[in-house]
């Protein structure tokens, strides 16, 4: 017990050296201007993925991780809110990116601990680190043709293809040649990871790709991981389905713009792809009887956003379960997500009217 303590408080410290030295680092650039705000926020954001790959290496419980995660959720919390951490937090735009990475961290490792699936854990960073940040720059680079997701947020074709590209590359060339996935295998799940990944980071919104982002790459992982040809040549044609669906009907009905069809699209096809069929048919009608509502601006994907958020967390509930514990009831679920459907409506309308 003693040598388990000593040896979590050493990896403890190890960890806290090199992260502290990253965001020392990016805080003399930035003071020192070598470095745009957005440049130097990304330089942290890869220094702290860099460094949350070492967590197997350097611990063997989940509960030095949240301590680790939990320290440097504080810590950040604090000197933002005092105004001292200016490599994250003189972005024109408004961020909680910085807070929901150790969030993102730890969700992820403890996925990684449940399921014994380490390797998943470094893809899923490794995608964070390096495909976000590519979108981001190349974004704020080349980015000419600009599309709005909410408010005065605007993202780009060419960021998002680049997110696209790396993620798949990336994905591919380590299922194939660290895990060993056939060929075939590895090439169809690498792209259904990345086309989703791609579509959460198109509708993120206040660093919330930082969190949504590493969290799908995991649950995909999981789900596939004996990758069945099949079920995931389904998986990717309930998800064109699922797009072509929502987007096209709900252009004709006029319901939601762009941004919030793609988040209700992605709500749909996770209920009835990983699920069942008629929860995604009761989404879609949750949405238009919404919508005819009246109540909520369903024109802000931030409010469409809200929305999704408990159902989502719902769906991946019960996938999870039935992946770790093998429980599957269509008779006792479906009540459920109806009433994460009613809840969620009820909460957001609430807030809305305040």
């Amino acid at each position: 017990m003693w040598t388990f303590f000593v040896r979590e408080c050493c990896g403890g410290f190890v960890l806290a050296l090199l992260t502290g030295a990253v965001f020392g680092l990016g805080e003399h650039l930035r003071r020192r201007g070598a470095l745009s705000p957005e440049q130097s926020r990304k330089l942290l954001h890869i220094g702290g993925c860099v460094t949350a790959l070492l967590f197997p290496v350097l611990f063997h419980s989940h509960w030095s991780v949240l301590a680790i995660c939990g320290g440097f959720f504080a810590l950040i919390l604090c000197l933002s809110r005092r105004g001292q951490l200016h490599a994250v937090d003189d972005v024109t735009r408004r961020s909680y990116g910085g807070l929901l990475h150790p969030v993102a961290l730890y969700l992820c490792y403890l996925l990684a601990t449940v399921y014994t699936c380490f390797a998943f854990y470094e893809i899923a960073i490794l995608v964070l680190a390096l495909s976000d940040t590519a979108a981001a720059l190349v974004g704020e680079r080349y980015g000419r043709f600009r599309y709005r997701v909410d408010g005065n947020d605007y993202r780009s074709i060419e960021g998002s293809f680049f997110f696209f590209l790396v993620t798949y590359a990336l994905v591919h060339h380590i299922l194939l040649l660290a895990i060993g996935m056939a060929p075939l295998e590895a090439s169809v799940l690498a792209f259904m990871i990345a086309v989703l990944a791609t579509l959460f980071e198109s509708v993120s919104l206040g660093g919330a790709d930082n969190l949504a982002i590493p969290i799908a790459v995991m649950v995909i992982l999981v789900k596939n991981a004996h990758p069945d040809l099949h079920a995931m040549t389904f998986q990717i044609v309930c998800l064109a389905a699922s797009i072509a669906a929502v987007c096209i009907s709900m252009r004709l009905l006029g319901v939601m713009q762009g941004s919030g069809r793609v988040v209700t699209a992605l709500l749909v096809y996770l209920a009835s792809g990983l699920h069942s069929p008629w929860w995604g048919v009761m989404t879609v009608a949750g949405a238009v009887a919404i919508h005819n509502n009246k109540t909520l601006r369903l024109d802000e994907v931030r409010t469409v956003l809200a929305l999704a958020a408990l159902p989502f967390l719902t769906v991946m509930g019960f996938n999870l379960a039935e992946k770790l514990g093998g429980w599957f009831d269509l008779r006792a679920s479906t009540p459920v997500y109806i009433l994460s459907l009613v809840v969620s409506f009820i909460s957001v309308r609430a807030y809305e009217k305040r």
